[in-house]
């Protein structure tokens, strides 16, 4: 299967938004292909992270073999000719020979299996026990940060905007979805990021979060690093 390609400084978990802000002229292209009527996308390109090289210009780059096909949710194009796009993840894929000769790249690829592993399920109660002191422990650092600070509001405004933002997540019952959402969740260095999209299973994927969720948990409650700064729903520009 050949797709659009768009290498990107992230990476996509499936199930997971993925927002855009497209100005380059290839991709204006490939957007404009992917949503026509007739396209023989469906609406679907690949994504996979930039280890070297920018995501604009035609510098030479170099990016994982494992990536996410994601599909186009909303798509809205802006009068100067920039498009606002709005996907979603879909499958992890494996990426193969990559085609530059036309007005953007393409990427032929092999879909990955979802597979749960042995002993998925019984490791989602601890994981949710260790997301929610993760998110505790974030919510205390940020606080115990802008309470050292002179240019930030106090204390109670602060937890009062952490709390809007750094709501309770229920994990759904799902294993492979669960591990998905928990790897979105992690503020933690993108080559980490791509490891666990990489582990074969949710089982796999699972423990290894379990252990940073607990090693993150006890760095920041000893003030030994800042959470890395989320890109949440903030549009990734190409």
């Amino acid at each position: 299967m050949r797709l659009p390609y768009f290498p990107l400084h992230v990476v996509v978990f499936p199930h997971l938004p993925l927002p855009l802000h497209i100005f380059e002229e290839r991709y204006r292209a490939m957007a404009r292909d992917l949503v026509a009527e007739d396209s023989p996308y469906g609406g679907r390109f690949v994504v996979s992270m930039l280890t070297d090289g920018q995501e604009t210009g035609e510098a030479a780059t170099t990016t994982q073999r494992v990536g996410t096909i994601c599909e186009v949710h909303t798509a809205e194009q802006l009068p100067d000719g920039r498009w606002v796009v709005l996907a979603v993840g879909g499958e992890r894929a494996e990426l193969h020979e990559v085609d530059r000769s036309g007005p953007y790249a393409t990427v032929e690829v092999t879909p990955l299996p979802d597979r749960a592993g042995a002993g998925a399920a019984e490791l989602l109660p601890g994981v949710q026990a260790a997301l929610d002191a993760y998110l505790e422990t974030v919510k205390r650092f940020a606080v115990r940060a802008a309470s050292e600070s002179d240019q930030t509001p106090g204390r109670t405004d602060v937890a009062a905007s952490l709390d809007e933002v750094l709501k309770p997540i229920q994990l759904p019952p799902d294993p492979s979805a669960a591990s998905y959402a928990v790897g979105g969740v992690l503020q933690i260095e993108l080559t980490r990021k791509q490891q666990l999209l990489e582990l074969p299973d949710a089982a796999s994927r699972l423990r290894a979060e379990l252990d940073l969720l607990r090693r993150e948990s006890r760095l920041l409650a000893n003030s030994a690093m800042p959470p890395l700064a989320s890109s949440g729903l903030d549009y990734n520009p190409n």
